[in-house]
């Protein structure tokens, strides 16, 4: 497993959708990613940002 960097783009699934975002901020186990305004609503958040587990995403380039 490739863990990302902050300002590097990953890749993950959520709730059947493939997601790309850029990471913000590395936490000890996950990411804070920022999405689109499209896939936030496509998801139903009321925020760009969602949390991914380093098990569950692959870096990607952009």
């Amino acid at each position: 497993m490739t863990m990302a960097n902050v300002g590097q783009f990953v890749r993950f699934t959520r709730h059947g959708f493939e997601i790309t975002g850029e990471v913000t901020k590395i936490l000890e186990r996950s990411v804070i990613v920022n999405i689109s305004e499209d896939d936030a609503l496509l998801l139903d958040y009321g925020t760009n940002f969602t949390v991914v587990s380093h098990e569950n995403y692959e870096v990607v380039q952009k």
